[in-house]
C-alpha cells in the first residue's frame, strides 16, 4: 500500500538555469535549457503503529510543489507555452538526488520503551511518460513525480509525525499532457 502526500508543515524550492561547461555549446533554444531544482520541506505524516511488537511499515509518496518553481522559470524567462486545459509543465529529469528523513516521532508508552521509528530507503516515484506539447515535441519518458519513502514505526504506542524531504532535480520543462 501507499500512503498519498499528504499536507505539508513547509516547502521551499529554488531553480537556477544550469551552467555550461568550458566549451560547451549553448541550447538552440530556451526549450532546450537544463533547469536545476531543489525543493525541500517537512510533509505531515502521522504514521501510528499498529502492532505491540513488531513494525508497521508502508511507503509515503512526496509530491511536492513542482510547479511553482516551473512557473516562475517560464515567466522570469518567456519560456513559450502550449495552449490547452490539461497542459502544465513538468521537469523531465536528466539527474535526481532524493532524501528523506524522519523528523518527527512520538511514544505515548510509560516505563519501558519499545518505539521504533524509520525511514529505511527513497527513491523517485515511477515517473510519468506521454507527449510533450512544447517547443521541442516529442515523447518524455522520466518526468518527476514525486519520491517514494519507505517508512516504518514499531509499537502500537508509537507515531511518525513528520518526514522531511530535499530533492535536487537536473531537467529540461517539458508540456506533457496531464
Amino acid at each position: 500500500m501507499t500512503i498519498d502526500s499528504k499536507p505539508f508543515a513547509g516547502q521551499n524550492w529554488a531553480i537556477t538555469p544550469v551552467a555550461l561547461a568550458v566549451g560547451e555549446s549553448k541550447p538552440a533554444s530556451i526549450k532546450e535549457q537544463q533547469w536545476q531544482v531543489v525543493l525541500t520541506g517537512v510533509v505531515i505524516v502521522d504514521f501510528a503503529g499498529n502492532n505491540a511488537n513488531d513494525w508497521r511499515r508502508d511507503t509515503l509518496w512526496i509530491y511536492p510543489d513542482i510547479q511553482s518553481p516551473l512557473r516562475f522559470a517560464i515567466n522570469r524567462f518567456n519560456i513559450p507555452t502550449p495552449t490547452g486545459e490539461d497542459i502544465a509543465p513538468g521537469l523531465e529529469l536528466d539527474q535526481w538526488a532524493p532524501f528523506a528523513a524522519v523528523s518527527s516521532t512520538f511514544s505515548r508508552e510509560q516505563g519501558t520503551v519499545d518505539a521504533g521509528f524509520a525511514v529505511d530507503e527513497w527513491r523517485p516515484h515511477p515517473f510519468f511518460k506521454g507527449t510533450d506539447f512544447g517547443g521541442a515535441g516529442g515523447f518524455v519518458t522520466q518526468v518527476f513525480q514525486g519520491i517514494d519513502v519507505d517508512i516504518a514505526v514499531r509499537n502500537n504506542q508509537a507515531v511518525l509525525h513528520r518526514v522531511s524531504y530535499h530533492i535536487t532535480l537536473v531537467g529540461r520543462i517539458v508540456f506533457p499532457a496531464n
